[in-house]
């Protein structure tokens, strides 16, 4: 009895020391266990969801996935099944070898996707699928890994092995499978960060570009026009088809950049808009590998620092104009515009009326004002012009002008001010018949309140010639397009410089056309006071040939903030043998400009700089913009 009692004692003392020890002991590696097992399992998991959505998600790409991609998602999905079924059958050798295969076969697709990234780039970029895919594959090796660790997460002995409790395993596994899930939903979207940021070229103020003469990007210039800015010229960098979201300040001084922003994975789907104020500057479009990620980027024009970035669920439509806090956008052909916070929050939405199409706009003194045109209907016998105006905060109508039923007002002869809308209501009219036409324009400026439309002046009747050249049809240019212009490039290249201005503000209408009472073709400027509406004086300098594109037309003809106008005309009638000469008109005197041959780099100006040059107004001179010898842009100053 004694024999018993002391046996059954001997076993109580060998067990009960060691657990009074530790009472973890038989369960630690076993939990261990389970956590490397589950995160492994969900990581597996996670490789097969995201390289998934990498191929077909919307959010990630559209269109075709390509077949590599295909390849790797369909093998990536049967080899973590295969895997996931071996787990749930067999531990041990077979499970730690389809583990390791997985995870090495992850690595070399992740590898094979990371290296077939590009440099981003004017005709590449990093997609939001490559970074996913990549993300994914890792998921996959850290899977396999923690997998096939797992099984050698064992006690040393088979006798000493004992299963943690299964509550308590259940809320092991619920945790490292929630861990692994939200790293695997906080890392996707951060993915997509990364490759938006490696797609972005952003400079500020980089001073170290100005030794490097257009930024060592001219090739990618191509022979867009500039949008003029109080601080520089704007420049649509590689203008291809499609373009990028790659615009780069220039300073025309010297050609150097002021600041430059590129998205090269963001489309251009138009031109730069700038606000009335001049100091904002927008561009609107698509994502490239998914168009139904559109979005508008508001800069400051002076630096190029990004003020808010606009996102849609599809494109808005055409932006026409914006202001502090608000887009404006109109579908094509549609008779309905909307209009957004910087947010890309709908604030409100308006129609026209029946059968009008917004063709410009602007946002200025709590108004929104659109310029529609407006074919036949019901209550419209024939095509003609409005002028609406909107409350900038609710939408609802504050007046409509009508123009006269057989005038066009192009979207370029419509100018706002602060307080006031300077348009061109232009009348042609047929001169001859036949293929070789000739038409002669008749203008009429008219000046309306913003606040209520009330008119403040008319001139009407205003022609300068007839012509055969539908090009020219006179373009409406403002001298200072603000009230207070705005620190921006002086052509001494003073950064900083103040444009000159004078207290008189004028509306200059630039035309060519064929003088009766004299030969030849000439190209006219008219000049009115912006306050009165009083003709002041006009004038023309001679032409060789008139332009035949509009484009051209417009570009030869700039008025600077002192009121002086400037004029580019080509005196040869033949275009082998140009002979380009440069004017400038100020009180009505016209007198001419030396050009030089050269620019101040020594880089010579080609001898036909004419035939697609741009003029505008830069501080205290124009900048004449012309395409050289390599098909790009170069610029030239006078003051």
């Amino acid at each position: 009895m004694s024999h018993s009692a002391s046996g059954t004692g001997r076993h109580r003392t060998v067990a009960s020391p060691a657990t009074r020890r530790d009472p973890n002991a038989r369960t630690a590696r076993p939990l261990a266990r389970v956590f490397l097992r589950s995160a492994g399992l969900t990581a597996l998991a996670c490789w097969a969801v995201l390289i998934v959505w990498a191929s077909f998600g919307a959010a990630v790409s559209s269109g075709s996935s390509g077949a590599y991609m295909i390849v790797g998602t369909v093998g990536s999905a049967l080899l973590v099944a295969v895997v996931i079924a071996v787990a749930a059958t067999h531990s041990g050798l077979r499970t730690i070898i389809g583990a390791l295969f997985a995870a090495v076969f992850a690595a070399a697709a992740g590898w094979v996707v990371y290296s077939a990234i590009p440099e981003a780039g004017p005709d590449q970029f990093i997609t939001h699928r490559a970074g996913v895919a990549t993300l994914a594959y890792a998921f996959g090796v850290v899977g396999g890994g923690l997998l096939a660790l797992s099984e050698f997460v064992v006690e040393g002995y088979a006798g000493g092995r004992a299963p943690a409790p299964k509550q308590l395993r259940r809320k092991v596994a619920v945790l490292s499978a929630a861990i692994t899930i939200c790293s695997a939903a906080a890392l996707a979207p951060a993915m997509q960060l990364w490759a938006e940021l490696a797609n972005q070229d952003v400079h500020v103020g980089d001073t170290a570009a100005t030794d490097a003469g257009l930024d060592g990007l001219a090739a990618l210039a191509g022979v867009e026009r500039f949008t003029v800015t109080p601080y520089g010229l704007l420049r649509t960098d590689h203008p291809a088809d499609p373009t990028p979201q790659a615009v780069t300040m220039l300073d025309p001084t010297t050609g150097a950049a002021i600041w430059y922003h590129r998205r090269w994975n963001w489309l251009a789907s138009q031109p730069p808009v700038l606000s009335q104020a001049q100091d904002l500057v927008a561009i609107v479009g698509p994502r490239a590998d998914n168009h139904g990620d559109f979005q508008t980027r508001i800069l400051h024009a002076r630096d190029g620092s990004e003020v808010e970035t606009a996102d849609f669920g599809g494109s808005p439509g055409a932006l026409l104009a914006l202001a502090d806090d608000r887009l404006l956008y109109a579908k094509d052909k549609s008779d309905v515009f909307t209009v957004y916070d910087f947010n890309g929050d709908l604030l409100w939405d308006a129609e026209m009326p029946e059968g009008c199409e917004g063709t410009a706009a602007q946002l200025a003194d709590s108004r929104a004002l659109v310029l529609a045109d407006c074919v036949p209907a019901p209550d419209r016998s024939v095509a003609r012009d409005y002028v609406l105006a909107f409350d900038i905060d609710d939408g609802s109508p504050a007046w409509q002008k009508e123009i006269d039923k057989r005038a066009e007002v192009v979207p370029q002869s419509f100018l706002v001010t602060e307080d006031t809308i300077v348009l061109d209501s232009r009348i042609e009219d047929r001169v001859t018949d036949g293929p070789f036409s000739a038409r002669r324009f008749e203008h009429q400026l008219i000046a309306y309140a913003i606040a209520d439309g009330t008119e403040r002046w008319r001139s009407p009747g205003q022609t300068f010639g007839s012509t055969n050249s539908s090009a020219c049809g006179g373009t409406l240019h403002l001298s200072q397009p603000t009230a207070d212009p705005s620190p921006g490039v002086a052509a001494g290249g003073d950064a900083k410089g103040q444009a000159p201005s004078t207290e008189r503000r004028t509306v200059q209408i630039i035309e060519c056309y064929t003088a009766k009472d004299r030969e030849g073709s000439w190209l006219g400027v008219m000049a009115f006071d912006a306050d009165s509406g009083d003709r002041l004086y006009d004038n023309s300098v001679r032409l060789g040939f008139t332009p035949l594109d509009p484009e051209v037309a417009r570009g030869w003809g700039a008025v600077l903030p002192d009121n002086r106008a400037m004029l580019a005309a080509d005196l040869s009638l033949d275009p082998t043998r140009p002979d380009c000469r440069l004017y400038e008109v100020e009180d009505g005197e016209a007198v001419e400009v030396e050009f030089s041959a050269e620019r101040a780099d020594g880089a010579a100006i080609p001898a036909n700089w004419c035939h697609d040059a741009q003029l505008s107004p830069v501080g205290s001179g124009a900048a004449i913009s012309y395409v050289d010898e390599e098909g790009t842009r170069g610029i030239a100053v006078v003051k």
